[in-house]
């Protein structure tokens, strides 16, 4: 089971790990189920992933805008299991779990506890 909380800006969040140059580095990634992808990071995490290149994706944001960015297959850990997964790019400093890296999972979120968890 993952645990999480709910911060100060009223998203849920849980730790990932990622693999960044064959080192795991623990992070807060923020739950978006309005993202149907596995996992987009910021940029800068890419130029010290040693992720490999697999394309571009185009999808479209929450303004309607649509954007390209780059797909990485990179390693996580998450929920205690080691996996490669897609990884998209974005000008964003948040780390975003999408609902494809939730896809076998039960989420529950208490908003007036502030707590998460992922069974």
């Amino acid at each position: 089971m993952i645990r999480g909380v709910v911060n100060e800006n009223d998203e849920p969040v849980v730790p990932i790990d990622l693999i960044l140059r064959k080192r795991k580095r623990r992070f807060r990634a923020v739950l978006d189920t309005g993202f149907n992808g596995y996992l987009s990071v910021p940029e800068s995490l890419v130029q010290g992933g040693r992720w490999y290149f697999a394309g571009y994706e185009e999808y479209e944001i929450a303004t309607g805008d649509k954007v390209r960015e780059r797909v990485y297959l990179g390693d996580i850990i998450f929920d205690g299991k080691r996996c490669t997964t897609h990884i998209v790019t974005s000008h964003s400093k948040d780390i975003l779990i999408g609902t494809r890296l939730l896809s076998d999972k039960q989420l529950h979120i208490h908003f007036g506890k502030r707590k998460v968890w992922i069974k």
